[in-house]
C-alpha cells in the first residue's frame, strides 16, 4: 500500500461539504437524525439500525480527529503547549459516549473486534414488546463491562450530540448560532415557520 504525506488541499476535495470541525458536527447530528429515523419508522428492520449506529460512530470518530487536530494546531500558534493525549482525555471526560463510539467505530473500519477504551462493552438488538405508550420493534441498546444497559442507543446518541457540543463550545469552537439550512428546513417542517 503506497501512502502518500496529507497536502494543503482543502479536506472537501474528497468530502465535498465537511471542511471543519463544524461542518463534521454536523455531519454527526445529520447521522443522529437518520438512526432516529429508522428507530421510529422502521423498528423491524435490523440492519438499516445496526448500519446507521455504525454511521453515528464512525462520526463521533471522525469529529474526534477533527477537534483533536484543529485544537492541538490552534493552540500551539499561539504559543502554548498540549498534547493530543491531552486533547482526547479531555473529550473522553466530557463526551461519556465517546469512548463506546469509538470503539464501534474502530471495530467496523478495521474488520477486527477492538474494545479501546470501552472495555468490556457490548452491542445488543432486543425487541421491546408494543404497549400502550409504546410500539414496539427493534431497539439498540449497548452494555457496558457490569452487564448493566446505558439505556437505548437513540437516547446515548442524543446525548452524545449535546455533550460534543458543550464540549466544542469548551474548547472554544464558536459555531454559528443557527443550524445548517438542511436542519433548519427539518425543524420546519416539524414546528412550522417561527
Amino acid at each position: 500500500m503506497i501512502r502518500r504525506s496529507p497536502t494543503s488541499e482543502l479536506p472537501s476535495r474528497h468530502t465535498v461539504v465537511v471542511s471543519d470541525v463544524e461542518s463534521m458536527f454536523w455531519k454527526l447530528s445529520w447521522d443522529i437524525i437518520q438512526f432516529d429515523d429508522l428507530q421510529r419508522n422502521q423498528p423491524d428492520l435490523i440492519e438499516p439500525l445496526a448500519y446507521a449506529a455504525i454511521n453515528v460512530c464512525i462520526a463521533a470518530s471522525s469529529l474526534r480527529d477533527w477537534a483533536v487536530s484543529a485544537f492541538v494546531s490552534k493552540t500551539r500558534e499561539s504559543g502554548r503547549k498540549v498534547t493530543e493525549a491531552e486533547v482526547v482525555k479531555h473529550i473522553h471526560a466530557h463526551v461519556l459516549q465517546q469512548a463506546m463510539c469509538e470503539a464501534i467505530a474502530n471495530t467496523a473500519k478495521h474488520s477486527r473486534f477492538n474494545e479501546g477504551q470501552w472495555v468490556g462493552g457490548s452491542v445488543r438488538v432486543e425487541f421491546d414488546e408494543p404497549s400502550e405508550d409504546d410500539p414496539g420493534g427493534l431497539i439498540l441498546r449497548h452494555i457496558h463491562e457490569d452487564g448493566a444497559y446505558s439505556g437505548i442507543a437513540l437516547n446515548a446518541f442524543m446525548n452524545l450530540e449535546s455533550n460534543w457540543w458543550g464540549v466544542l463550545q469548551n474548547l472554544g469552537f464558536a459555531f454559528p448560532r443557527t443550524p445548517p439550512e438542511w436542519r433548519q428546513r427539518q425543524l420546519r417542517a416539524i414546528f412550522g415557520r417561527a
